[in-house]
């Protein structure tokens, strides 16, 4: 009888040592998939979110270069309308006197825009190059790069060209020399055939600004990024990659990120047995990408501690897990049904589990190429019966006032409307046409079609039809307003991310059309192609109203200019907003007061937040908040303004007085102020506030570089240019000149006249 308990109890013992053993090996197992997925998916984490943030940052380096190229632009189309320009581009036979008159109207100090290197004004009839106020013949012109370029001919217009280029003391320098060079991007303008440039107007803009917006982001980016245009070449270079080198002179890493065909991503590399997370972002206006090189360690810094604490908790949890067990197992038998609710629950899951695991293969389809075998094997798994012989048409919706609908319902009620609106669109479109519907985020429904690719006109209002009937049953049970836009046929998946990406496009045009829109993708292409002319007139209108104080003036012609868009492309509305940013920040510079208000960071995020507005009214609206806010520092000024409106009557004075008397050697302030009937002392304070340097400094400027016209001239000695410039004693004359212009008169002459021989 012992025995038989016995050899039961040792049973019993070794039933439930089994049952222990089994849930530890169970504990053990799940403990050690949950830490390794846990910090596998950390790492993952970690390194798409530094992929992330520095892809925004690369993207705002791509947004600010491409505004500071458009300003260069229309700098070079604002010197092209220069009367002074024109002369020098076009006339042959001009004097030195008129040449040097002209030159000073034109120049570096002129162009208000930061970073401006040099200009040249390339006249090819004269056989002459300008720059600086000298005149070059183009033979012995230093920067020769560029001459060569425009005797070639086939440049783009106003498109940046990364040369190198001499510095300024290069000009000085003979050709057989080798002087500093300066990294620049050059933009030529020039009007007629490329194969025959006559005359242009190049500007050449530091290298500098791009290095100093990098280093303003983040010091620790400039030596890690670079940037490459479409055809391999360095256009942005770091201690370890060259300006202007080519990339196929680079390494096999380097090269294959250039050749990659999206717009952005990233790859870990080893370099130099270093691992890198290698960012690249692309500029579709400039066709260049901009490329970051992050260490994988400051990535992977933090891992090896979590991989410390990941191992800690896993000893602690499998401890605790064991002891646990150890307990529980005597209990298992009667837990049986709780195990078997537990697993009817982990069915409810997973049936959950496979509608959401078809909604992310059905993302995935339509935002990224997928391999075809794959895509055919996740359709047969997910029963999507989509026949593969036909073509496929996407619709994309978005819902109107997405903020206020974000604001509105908590994130569960938005993911059950946004599973209602699906329900809403497969069940009315199921009547026609196979199809599928994706939640794609952000307030994005996407629509599958599958469908003819060369489909009938029937089809098409049909389709039309069914869009309008999905909006109009939304709208009555659950109360949402949609858009939608509808792209064009296609006979391939792999097509489906670009449809997609068009629809997103034409979504932003909803701007011009308000809530509910139906916009085509063909249509918007057929938008993208017309010319949009920018009102110049009109933003005279609006400074003239500001100036006046006329707010109903300013909103209409506001109002007017953003209304001149419609029927044009997204990119014309955005260019609009900014060049009316900087046609009132040129049209202010005579009131230094309002010209300081005007800042072109509001206009800059108003125009990058173009898509993001319903109506083209809401956009006015908040031009006007800009505008009622200037009318408002107006309003408070106009004693400052009046007083600066003397003030320019006064200077223009002065400057009529010191051209027409500035070989009067008795000229100075007291004279000119007893002549417009002022004190001295009021004229100095006066010029000095209004202009940046005193009287006297202009006036002896003035003749200085009028003394330098005298010696261009071989016939005039050295102190017939002085007496003749308003200077009796020579002396003065030499320590004068030398301390302006770096050098003595007579080895101005000697190199003016080296350069023009």
């Amino acid at each position: 009888m012992f025995t038989f308990i016995s050899r039961n109890k040792r049973g019993a013992m070794l039933s439930y040592f089994k049952i222990f053993i089994s849930f530890v090996a169970i504990v053990m197992a799940a403990n050690i998939v949950l830490s390794s997925s846990m910090y596998l998916n950390y790492e993952r984490h970690s390194i798409k979110q530094v992929q992330t943030y520095t892809a925004e940052e690369l993207a705002q380096i791509s947004y600010s270069t491409n505004f500071m190229f458009e300003a260069a632009k229309m700098t070079l189309m604002q010197l092209y309308a220069n009367p002074s320009v024109l002369k020098l581009l076009n006339q042959v036979d001009l004097s030195e006197l008129e040449t040097a008159a002209l030159l000073s109207q034109v120049g570096v100090v002129n162009i208000n825009l930061p970073f401006v290197n040099s200009i040249y004004i390339y006249n090819k009839r004269a056989n002459l190059m300008y720059f600086d106020g000298k005149a070059f013949p183009i033979s012995t012109f230093p920067d020769q790069d560029i001459i060569h370029r425009l005797k070639d001919g086939g440049m783009a217009n106003l498109h940046p060209i990364a040369r190198k280029i001499p510095a300024p003391i290069g000009y000085t320098q003979l050709l057989t020399e080798r002087p500093e060079k300066d990294e620049i991007y050059s933009f030529v303008f020039y009007d007629g055939n490329s194969t025959g440039i006559d005359n242009a107007l190049v500007l050449n803009v530091s290298q500098i600004w791009l290095k100093n917006t990098i280093e303003s982001m983040d010091p620790r980016m400039s030596n890690n990024t670079l940037v490459v245009d479409s055809s391999g070449m360095i256009v942005l270079g770091n201690e370890r990659y060259a300006y202007l080198e080519h990339i196929q002179d680079s390494d096999n890493d380097l090269r294959e990120i250039s050749n990659q065909s999206s717009p952005s991503g990233y790859l870990i590399k080893t370099i130099d047995e270093v691992k890198y997370l290698i960012t690249y972002v692309s500029s579709p206006i400039l066709d260049w990408k901009y490329i970051k090189f992050t260490p994988y360690e400051a990535v992977s810094g933090k891992l090896k501690q979590v991989m410390l604490w990941t191992l800690i908790i896993f000893l602690v949890v499998t401890l605790l897990s064991v002891l646990a067990v150890r307990y529980i197992s005597k209990f298992v038998y009667g837990l049986f049904n709780s195990k078997i609710r537990e697993i009817e629950n982990k069915y409810d899951i997973e049936k959950t589990s496979g509608f959401e695991k078809k909604q992310q293969f059905l993302r995935m389809l339509m935002t990224k190429k997928m391999d075809e075998g794959m895509v055919q094997k996740r359709l047969a798994r997910y029963g999507i019966s989509f026949q593969l012989e036909k073509g496929f048409m996407t619709v994309l919706f978005k819902i109107d006032h997405v903020d206020q609908f974000a604001e509105q319902y908590s994130l569960e009620d938005r993911a059950l409307l946004t599973y209602g609106m699906m329900n809403v669109i497969g069940e009315l479109a199921s009547a026609h046409f196979g199809n599928e519907a994706v939640d794609l985020g952000d307030g994005y429904i996407g629509m599958l079609l599958n469908l003819d690719a060369q489909g009938s006109e029937e089809t098409a209002v049909k389709l039309e039809e069914l869009v309008k009937n999905i909006q109009d049953n939304i709208e009555k049970f659950l109360g949402l307003s949609l858009s939608a836009a509808l792209g064009e046929g296609l006979e391939e998946m792999e097509e489906l991310p670009g449809s997609i990406s068009l629809c997103r496009e034409a979504l932003a045009y909803k701007i011009f059309y308000g809530p509910r829109s139906l916009l085509y993708v063909s249509g918007i292409k057929e938008i993208k192609k017309k010319d949009f002319v920018f009102p110049e007139q009109v933003v005279g209108e609006i400074i003239e109203a500001l100036l006046e104080g006329n707010d109903d003036a300013v909103r209409g012609s506001c109002r007017r200019m953003m209304e001149s868009t419609r029927g044009y492309s997204i990119a014309s509305l955005q260019s609009t907003v900014l060049r009316l940013a900087l046609s009132l920040k040129e049209g202010m510079q005579k009131f230094p007061v309002l010209a300081d208000e005007i800042h072109y960071g509001p206009f800059i995020d108003l125009a990058g937040r173009i898509a993001g507005f319903e109506t083209l009214d809401e956009m006015i609206d908040k031009l006007n908040e800009r505008f009622d806010g200037l009318l408002e520092i107006i309003h408070r000024s106009q004693k400052t303004i009046k007083k600066y409106e003397r003030y320019s009557g006064i200077l223009s004075q002065v400057q009529v007085i010191v051209e027409q008397d500035y070989a009067n050697p008795n000229l100075n302030p007291e004279l000119i102020a007893e002549q417009l009937q002022l004190s001295a002392k009021y004229l100095r304070t006066l010029y000095l506030k209004a202009s940046g340097e005193s009287l006297g400094e202009y006036i002896t400027r003035y003749r200085l570089d009028q003394a330098k016209i005298f010696l261009e001239n071989t016939e005039t000695t050295v102190q017939e240019a002085a007496v003749r410039s308003g200077f009796m004693n020579i002396n003065y004359f030499y320590t004068l000149f030398k301390k302006y212009n770096g050098i003595t008169p007579n080895e101005f002459r000697s190199l003016t006249h080296s350069e023009i021989t």
